[in-house]
């Protein structure tokens, strides 16, 4: 991911958090995360989606620019300050 280029450090933990409430919000589970150059691949299957033919697995692009506002917004929500992130 280019999310963490520049920073001292890579805090996966603000990041999977911020993952954590999304899979949480929409009820995913059997939950697959990658790590791509430019962000995140989810996938994550639905519980409701249990018809013959239909794909129980939804699957999503989370970009680096995605992954800053939910972290910004966590950080937000708890009361912290939000981390800074160079470009």
């Amino acid at each position: 991911m280019k999310l963490f280029r520049g920073l001292e450090k890579t805090d996966y933990q603000d990041v999977l958090r911020a993952i954590g409430l999304y899979i949480d919000e929409h009820g995913y589970t059997d939950v697959r995360i990658i790590e791509i150059e430019d962000g995140l691949v989810l996938q994550g299957r639905v519980r409701e989606k249990k018809e013959i033919g239909t794909s129980s697995y939804e699957t999503f692009l989370i970009t680096d620019d995605d992954l800053k506002e939910m972290v910004r917004t966590a950080a937000e929500r708890r009361g912290q300050k939000p981390p800074s992130f160079t470009q």
